[in-house]
């Protein structure tokens, strides 16, 4: 009897023995079995599941779970399944269906999915947990950088509208200026036209007296004449009257720059070469009447 149970004994160690060997081999292959979006960062999760729209040819928004992405990982995972508790067998079915199919593309994508997840590591509440909660962080991120740029975005059109507006007033400056510069040399023209206009007419007067006939020789130059003087000084009281009624934001306004007064057909260069001839006419008539 006592040998029988040495032999039991040593039997059973073998046995144990055996079992343990058999455990530690099982180990690493019973480690690899493990839901493997449990051991995915968040980074690998967001390259599978979030996507990027592109803003220009060399930018992108921030990364982002879309709706249908998130509800299908929820739906598989069973973490809806309160929310779909009415509806009918075979259109639940078909729904899960049609999200595993979109899930599939986007795990055989290598490159999204170099971790190796499967459709059955998502059949957990666990895994559908860990993606909600990074849905929930990857919008915090979204949000703020989308209130960044469209910060930046009405900053840069407050810049261009402020940089346009100076620019309007900048111009209307200038042509105000350009403006009170023609009417101040034609005033001054003007000052010198009105004499020359009366001593052309004195000298047309002496002429004729001299001789008849050179009432037909010589006629009474532009501007000279009481209707074409009082024109040009009715537009320059005019002009001048306007420039000084322009509201201090008139630049501002829309329309700004047709609101400065013209100086219609009035030339300060064309009016000095109207006084070159009446005086050179008037040397003319003056030698004719010695």
């Amino acid at each position: 009897m006592q040998e029988m149970s040495t032999a039991g004994v040593r039997q059973a160690s073998s046995t144990v023995g055996v079992g343990a060997i058999l455990l530690s081999l099982l180990l690493p292959v019973l480690s690899g079995c493990g839901n493997k979006v449990d051991g995915a960062t968040d980074e690998q999760l967001t390259a599978l599941f979030a996507d990027r729209t592109p803003m220009s040819r060399t930018e992108t928004e921030e990364p982002r779970i879309n709706r249908r992405t998130l509800d299908c990982v929820r739906l598989i995972g069973g973490l809806d399944d309160a929310v779909y508790k009415d509806a009918p067998a075979e259109m639940l079915g078909a729904l899960r269906t049609d999200c595993r199919r979109g899930l599939q593309e986007r795990l055989n994508d290598a490159a999204r999915n170099p971790v190796g997840i499967t459709l059955a590591d998502l059949e957990s509440s666990k895994a559908g947990e860990r993606v909600t909660g990074l849905h929930g962080r990857l919008e915090q991120v979204y949000r703020a950088a989308a209130e960044t740029r469209l910060a930046a975005q009405r900053a840069e059109q407050e810049r261009q509208a402020r940089e346009a507006s100076e620019r309007r007033a900048r111009d209307f400056e200038d042509r105000r200026q350009a403006v009170q510069q023609g009417l101040e040399q034609v005033e001054g023209v003007m000052a010198e036209i009105a004499p020359a206009c009366t001593e052309n007419v004195t000298a047309r007067e002496q002429a004729i007296a001299t001789n008849a006939r050179n009432r037909y020789r010589w006629s009474l130059p532009y501007p000279c004449g009481e209707a074409n003087l009082r024109s040009i000084r009715a537009q320059t009281d005019r002009v001048r009257t306007e420039l000084g009624r322009l509201a201090p934001d008139a630049a501002t306004r829309p329309g700004a720059l047709s609101a400065l007064p013209q100086l219609y057909g009035n030339d300060p260069q064309e009016l000095r070469g109207r006084l070159a001839q009446i005086r050179s006419q008037t040397i003319e008539m003056r030698a004719a009447a010695p």
